[in-house]
């Protein structure tokens, strides 16, 4: 066999992310993380190919330049509002290797079809199940791994948490979901698949599923992917696991039980709001009575942990009913601190997108990248100079810290005779470590680039352009089009003609 064929082709795959406070450096502790790389890297054969992932939620930026000479193939994946990134990207390893090959998939193209068209050289609007056939085409079908397992073991641990995915997609129809925008019908993984994923796995200290709604329409597939879950914590694989639901599964207060007797520890629903008329506006029905002091009520009896998401829409919402919603959770031991708390992002594609589009709620000049939900982009109800600093407040617990250590204490001191002691310290943690704010420690790159970021104004119409749009590496003219960014509005807040070009349809796989 000739040296060329020994040789093993060198991959890279990307989950390419902007950071919405402007840190380049790694966030090791959010739960859960991006593992779309990892199921994309077991569509790979490991006998020929050699395998690497960079998430630049979990790594950090990428900006070691001596990366970008290394791979054959770039894979790309990531959230929509990530394509600056993913565009930024390509054109480095494109310099450093004009012969790379450039795939890209996941959120990104099925937003923004026509547009990664022109820019990767292959672009798949499906799942995982679609790398193969693109593997095949680039290098041949003996590096198509045989199995599809996914590589766990270049996930480095966090916390001793393994992941898990049972269905793919959502029953429901949010408003704002990027889910909803793409259509695509909600389905369980096959035993085989889940059984693939658990011996992947290993021995974990807990497992969370990824699943967007673990709970679905099948109550049938439901009891049996609990079971299966059961029996692998019985075996002893793991000490626990936990999952997302939605409201719709505590309608059956015996569906807690039954996860409870199968090991499950920690449950997350998106309650999203405690306005039902915000709620209804995003058609989010499932959650109209949901209500986090009785559902931590009915986990912590079942020695479950509850944990939800919070959105801030001020197109709808005071300042004053935001404020006064969140003090209620602060003077409330029992209920739980949001795990999530956002404002309103109108993802591209979605009803949530258009219907603010028709609206004229978009802000001017907004770029794609703006869409983090952490700043305003939509014209809110109240005034700009009073939303604005109260955004900046609320997102990073301004003025609120001692009130959110005080509730740490007692919610987890509220809770402790239902739960393990690792409940317990979770409990206190989380929302530290959520809101008691970050420590911005890196390689010198990332520190140094982190230092050099502009503060965010927390409203897009005043934010500067991130520093990432500055090229970090010297490169040739035709490179400057990857580091424009992507405006979804023009100065009247209409769409753009360049949004409306990059939305138009291609095939599935160009």
């Amino acid at each position: 066999m000739g040296t060329a064929l020994k040789r093993k082709h060198k991959v890279l795959i990307i989950n390419a992310y902007f950071d919405p406070w402007r840190s380049s450096t790694p966030t090791r502790w959010f739960i859960p993380r991006a593992m779309a790389p990892i199921y994309l890297a077991g569509a790979f054969n490991r006998g020929r190919t050699d395998v690497k992932v960079w998430d630049e939620v979990f790594d950090g930026a990428l900006l070691d330049p001596r990366i970008f000479n290394w791979p054959d193939l770039v894979v790309f994946t990531g959230l929509t509002a990530a394509f600056d990134r993913a565009h930024q990207l390509s054109a480095y390893f494109r310099h450093a290797n004009p012969s790379v090959v450039t795939v890209i998939g996941g959120a990104i193209p099925r937003a923004l079809p026509a547009l990664c068209a022109e820019i990767f050289d292959y672009v798949s609007q499906g799942d995982v199940e679609d790398l193969p056939a693109i593997i095949a085409e680039v290098f041949d079908l003996s590096c198509v791994s045989e199995t599809g397992a996914p590589r766990f073991d270049l996930a480095r641990p966090t916390m001793g948490v393994g992941y898990l995915e049972t269905t793919k997609y959502c029953n429901f129809a949010c408003s704002f979901c990027s889910l909803t925008g793409e259509g695509r019908q909600y389905q369980p993984h096959s035993e085989q698949s889940i059984t693939r994923q658990f011996d992947a796995m290993k021995r974990v200290m807990g497992v969370m599923v990824l699943d967007n709604n673990f709970y679905g329409n099948s109550r049938e597939s439901f009891q049996r992917r609990v079971e299966m879950i059961g029996e692998r914590w019985r075996q002893g694989q793991f000490r626990g696991w936990g999952a997302l639901v939605t409201g719709d599964f505590f309608k059956r207060p015996e569906n807690v039980e039954l996860m409870a007797k199968n090991g499950c520890k920690a449950v997350f629903s998106g309650v999203e709001s405690l306005d039902p008329k915000v709620l209804k506006s995003f058609n989010k029905k499932q959650s109209v009575t949901s209500d986090p002091q009785v559902l931590a009520k009915l986990c912590a009896e079942h020695g479950m942990f509850f944990d939800y998401g919070m959105i801030a829409d001020f197109s709808q919402q005071t300042t004053a009913e935001v404020n006064d919603q969140l003090n209620a959770v602060l003077n409330e031991p029992s209920i739980p601190l949001p795990g999530l708390l956002s404002l309103t992002i109108p993802i591209l594609g979605t009803p949530y997108f258009e219907a603010s589009a028709r609206a004229g709620r978009l802000m001017p000049n907004l770029l794609l990248s703006d869409m983090d939900g952490q700043k305003v982009v939509e014209w809110p109800m109240e005034p700009l100079e009073k939303v604005v600093p109260f955004v900046a407040e609320l997102l990073r617990f301004r003025g609120r810290k001692v009130a959110l250590m005080r509730h740490a204490v007692k919610h987890a001191w509220y809770w402790r005779k239902h739960f393990t002691w690792d409940q317990t310290a979770l409990a206190f943690a989380r929302p530290l470590h959520r809101f008691g704010g970050k420590v911005n420690l890196g390689s010198v790159r990332q520190m140094r680039q982190s230092f050099q970021e502009s503060r965010p104004t927390y409203c897009a119409m005043s934010d500067g352009l991130r520093s990432a749009y500055k090229p970090q590496v010297k490169l040739p003219a035709k490179f400057e089009k990857c580091f424009e960014p992507l405006r979804i509005t023009d100065e009247t807040g209409a769409l753009t003609d360049e949004l409306l070009n990059a939305r138009s349809r291609t095939p599935a796989v160009a």
